[in-house]
């Protein structure tokens, strides 16, 4: 399903999306999806040193799966994002250094 994925490009027409590719308006529900996907994709860290087993990880189990429903539109998703990203915006250098955008968090993470 198209309609899900963030950011038109590879493998996702415009025209397939089903919103405007342009909007930032879900770029802090989405940063903090990415977030929430590192720190349960990393449990293995939060566990106790005589109980690690790298192979036991469900979160990583069912992220990796081949059967994973939507892993392909989180994957076009993070790769167009970081695509589209322009990272000279209005022409001025280093312009995230002075302000914080959210989008510039997305792709940071997405990276």
């Amino acid at each position: 399903p198209t309609s899900i994925v963030w950011a038109a490009g590879c493998g996702v027409l415009p025209s397939q999306l089903g919103y405007d590719a342009n909007t930032r308006k879900y770029d802090k529900n989405r940063v903090e999806l990415l977030r929430l996907l590192l720190a349960s994709c990393c449990d293995p860290l939060f566990s106790p040193a005589d109980e690690y087993n790298p192979l036991a990880s469900r979160w990583l189990a069912v992220a990796v799966a081949a059967d994973a429903p939507n892993a392909i539109c989180l994957f076009y998703s993070l790769l167009n994002t970081i695509l589209s990203y322009d990272p000279n915006g209005l022409g001025v250098p280093y312009s995230n250094t002075f302000a914080s955008d959210t989008h510039i968090r997305l792709v940071e993470l997405s990276a």
